[in-house]
């Protein structure tokens, strides 16, 4: 059993946005210190949603600050930019944490994006396939040339710097819906799953229809003469836990529903109506019924288990619960969402790896350095 922290770095008080990036710094120095295994972090534009506007940007600085704990992409967006920088500043990530790299890959969801970019929204399907192609090719080949859609290489170029994980840093994809987990099993990847996202498609059934997921991951690999055990199974999922569970939950709400009032707002704001866009289809109907059926309240989100404000114990119970349905291998949890103030966080993170960890499969906690 591993364990991630995650941060998507939401400011909502802009005028913190220095203080609020060293205190995410701080927490990634804590969790290499508590002993978890991974730092995961993700891209966004145009909204206090999430600042970080390049993974690899903000990556390459957690390098300089953390030594032995893995670096996660969650996720990088291929649609957003050319593939062979992409290719290129990831294998410079790699070689500057020393192959610490773990590469999630992902096409977005938020229309105001794709809108502010000026990218199609509905080819990000294709887009995403293409330049995940370019980018394999550009760390395994020599030198590359491409025909796409999307992009063309004329002529063969080589990529520098190639990464030192060989042939690439282990591949994750974000995974909601079934063509989702149909493209991760071709693609050789790592499954990404997080509950926020498969509870505003799923509701109260999101843990069993994401099992049924799984499943069918399972059998697309088995199909593509894949060992599907072989993949990881990293999950997100916002977490925080106090000794007493009903504090827990008074003082998680209102960061919670921050966030997914922010995801509401982001949609709403959209200059026209977007409607239903190719590629999207469930994930954009079901989301618009969960909100307008009040699913996003943290009581209903607590009810349903997507988000834990718990006692340890408890929380325990409920990862226990979601690792045997899903079989997990890495639970990774976000408590810094919304701008929960930086003592509760710290806390937090102690909290899980002393009292959750220890009951949760075969993880060990390690005393803090």
């Amino acid at each position: 059993m591993q364990w991630g922290t995650f941060s998507l770095s939401q400011i909502p008080d802009q005028s913190r946005r220095v203080q609020a990036f060293e205190e995410d710094m701080k927490f990634f120095e804590l969790a290499e210190n508590l002993g978890y295994d991974t730092i995961w972090i993700a891209e966004h534009l145009f909204s206090t949603y999430g600042v970080v506007t390049s993974t690899q940007v903000y990556a390459a600085a957690i390098a300089e600050r953390v030594k032995r704990i893995g670096i996660g992409m969650a996720v990088v967006v291929l649609p957003f930019n050319h593939p062979l920088r992409t290719a290129s500043d990831f294998a410079l990530v790699d070689i500057l944490s020393h192959g610490r790299l773990k590469f999630g890959v992902g096409r977005a969801y938020q229309p105001h994006e794709f809108q502010g970019l000026g990218v199609p929204m509905e080819q990000s399907r294709e887009m995403y396939q293409e330049a995940l192609d370019i980018i394999l090719k550009a760390w395994t080949q020599e030198k590359i040339s491409y025909d796409g859609k999307f992009w063309k290489i004329p002529e063969p170029v080589e990529v520098l710097p190639k990464p030192i994980q060989r042939p690439y840093p282990r591949l994750y994809q974000a995974c909601v819906s079934p063509d989702s987990f149909d493209t991760a099993a071709a693609n050789g990847a790592s499954l990404q799953m997080a509950a926020p996202f498969s509870y505003r498609t799923y509701r109260e059934n999101w843990i069993e229809e994401l099992a049924k997921l799984v499943q069918r991951y399972e059998r697309a690999c088995e199909k593509a003469g894949r060992d599907p055990k072989a993949a990881e199974r990293m999950f997100l999922i916002p977490f925080y836990t106090e000794a007493d569970g009903d504090k827990a939950k008074a003082r998680f709400a209102k960061h919670v529903e921050w966030f997914y009032a922010k995801v509401t707002q982001n949609q709403l704001q959209m200059k026209g109506d977007p409607g239903l866009i190719r590629g999207y289809e469930q994930v954009m109907l079901e989301g618009k019924k969960t909100r307008e059926m009040g699913y996003l309240s943290f009581d209903k989100l607590h009810q349903y288990g997507a988000c834990i404000a718990a006692s340890p114990a408890r929380a325990a119970e409920q990862l226990n619960h979601l690792r045997e349905k899903l079989g997990i291998t890495e639970f990774v949890l976000w408590s810094n969402i919304g701008g929960l103030e930086a003592t509760a966080v710290d806390d937090c993170m102690r909290r899980t790896m002393a009292e959750v960890a220890p009951q949760v499969g075969k993880a060990k906690a390690r005393a803090a350095e």
